[in-house]
């Protein structure tokens, strides 16, 4: 009863809470596993998280990711995304799509890398974002871009910085509606070989700061886990990866102490 309860007022005000749209949102089961703290990794889901990341891909990879928030299929988020290294630089596509039939919003995201020696990347990726809105609301859509870049420090010891909707797109001239401008500042750490920590901070603009870390431990080379937290929403994280031939499988899962459980999984295989 009182899980009907809380999923009605969800329902009932998510279109509301959603109203200025735009967000870009964290993406991969191994990023979630880790509180998404995870500006500083560099892996295909780099595409969503920081596009600077990318520049390590070295193989033709795809990938699949879904997450059921809060155990809310009207909260389902879905994404995908193609990465192809080549000669010059590496180059994604990517797209997301994230709720339901009253409201749900897309982006479709083309990304570049390039890494500059062995101590420097940077990433760019041109977005087109598309928001729709159930009854006479409307729709809203609009072009921005995003950028990042990781430093390798040492070799046990990376930096990552990226930015997203630094013009402060336009969504609607009613009020001068305009998406989020987000920002994020973080590192990863080889302690040991197996051992990886990572942190960051994430400042939306309009909200305030949340404060992630995440720790991936190489059980051994077929299975590595995961743990995580964030601060806004708090929440605790918790996952595993797996890697057989040339699939790796991510499953992890967070926790909220008001709303539960939301489910993530990811697919990517590497060419």
């Amino acid at each position: 009863m009182k899980r009907n309860l809380l999923s009605g007022c969800l329902l009932l005000f998510f279109p509301l809470w959603l109203m200025a749209g735009g967000d870009n949102r964290p993406t991969g089961a191994r990023s979630a596993a880790m509180g998404h703290a995870s500006v500083a990794l560099g892996d295909l889901w780099s595409a969503f998280n920081n596009q600077a990341g990318l520049a390590r891909v070295e193989n033709i990879s795809a990938g699949a990711y879904y997450e059921t928030r809060y155990m809310l299929k009207e909260l389902g988020y879905k994404a995908g995304a193609v990465v192809y290294p080549g000669k010059m630089g590496v180059i994604a596509l990517s797209f997301n799509h994230f709720g339901y039939s009253a409201y749900n919003e897309s982006k479709i995201g083309l990304a570049y890398a390039k890494g500059f020696g062995k101590h420097l990347s940077f990433g760019l990726q041109l977005d087109y974002q598309m928001a729709r809105l159930a009854e006479s609301y409307g729709n809203r859509n609009f072009v921005t871009f995003e950028a990042g870049m990781q430093a390798n420090i040492t070799s046990q010891l990376v930096l990552g910085a990226h930015i997203y909707n630094p013009i402060s797109a336009k969504l609607s001239e009613y009020n001068d509606e305009r998406a989020p401008v987000i920002f994020r500042l973080g590192a990863a750490y080889n302690l040991t070989p197996d051992i990886l920590i990572t942190s960051e901070v994430e400042k939306d603009i309009n909200l305030k700061a949340n404060i992630r870390a995440g720790l991936e431990y190489r059980l051994i080379p077929l299975i590595h886990l995961r743990a995580g937290i964030s601060t806004n929403p708090g929440s605790n994280s918790f996952g595993v990866g797996i890697f057989t031939g040339d699939f790796v499988i991510d499953v992890s899962a967070s926790y909220h102490h008001v709303l539960g459980f939301s489910p993530q999984a990811s697919l990517q295989y590497k060419f």
